[in-house]
């Protein structure tokens, strides 16, 4: 486990809180992990937009460098990085990293399985508000903001062919914005929303995308959002919405990806100790990984 303390969200500054808060419940051990404590990859005050219309840009990218040098030398070493963020900006950085200890898209390439309540799928221009976090997966594809992708080597990290996008449900708000949605990047994208895994399908899901990522290109990034669950049942999260997936949804999904051999790495965002009374749903996510996580 390595926690990347960083925040490109303006509400909730609180998120970069997290890595000692789960640690300081149990999360380590939950994970039978060791501790790498934290990266120094703070994005700095989200004052206003850069040239490319990303909040704190230059912060952004010095961050991202940090976290792609370290997720390089940690993936390279064979370990497989548990990072707890932090938001989403967290991961075109790690994601990078990962590329390079494991290869370049055109060679033996990386996939990426994004569950995540939200598409993030914004760039500089149709981002309402230039953060980040709001541009996680278009970064990852190639199509965020111009300066964050060219400093991350000015091409994707990932295939649309080779990510699955799981549990979003924010495709009206998407489509007002004018945003790009999952259909825009073709057929190969693996696309569920959150009706799509609900329930009974969410084992069915999981096992498709391990089926899938596992063959070509053979190794996947796993990036793990907490506001894909629902608001009532999760609510130590900033960007609250109704119709999200519940604890049994979420296990089913992530116990065959966090088992499968073809695992490069996990980035954990979006749990805000401060909204989190009692501690409940901190415990809660301590509890979910000691479950999936046994032998």
């Amino acid at each position: 486990m390595i926690g990347a303390p960083a925040s490109s969200i303006q509400s909730g500054p609180e998120v970069a809180n997290a890595p000692d808060v789960l640690r300081d419940l149990g999360l380590v051990a939950a994970l039978d992990a060791k501790d790498a404590g934290d990266m120094d990859c703070a994005f700095g005050k989200p004052s206003k937009r850069g040239t490319s219309g990303l909040l704190a840009e230059a912060g952004v990218i010095e961050a991202s460098a940090v976290l792609r040098r370290r997720i390089a030398h940690l993936v390279d070493e064979g370990v497989v990085p548990f990072i707890v963020g932090g938001c989403c900006a967290i991961l075109p950085g790690a994601l990078a990293g990962a590329c390079d200890a494991i290869g370049k898209i055109s060679d033996a390439g990386l996939g990426l399985v994004y569950l995540d309540g939200h598409c993030d799928l914004y760039d500089g221009d149709s981002s309402p508000e230039g953060e980040a976090a709001d541009m996680a997966l278009a970064t990852c594809l190639g199509r965020g903001p111009k300066n964050w992708t060219a400093a991350l080597g000015g091409s994707r990290l990932v295939h649309p062919e080779n990510t699955a996008i799981l549990g979003f449900r924010d495709r009206d708000e998407v489509e007002a914005e004018n945003a790009l949605v999952p259909e825009d990047f073709g057929s190969g994208m693996a696309i569920y929303d959150a009706d799509a895994v609900r329930g009974i399908h969410a084992s069915a899901v999981s096992a498709n995308v391990v089926s899938k990522l596992s063959q070509v290109p053979g190794r996947f990034w796993l990036h793990f959002d907490v506001d894909v669950l629902d608001d009532d049942v999760f609510p130590a999260t900033d960007y609250l919405m109704p119709n999200g997936l519940d604890w049994d949804d979420v296990t089913a999904l992530l116990r065959p990806l966090i088992n499968s051999p073809a695992l490069a790495g996990v980035s954990l965002t979006c749990y805000n100790p401060q909204k989190d009374a009692g501690a409940s749903c901190g415990l809660r996510l301590v509890d979910l990984f000691q479950a999936i996580c046994k032998p």
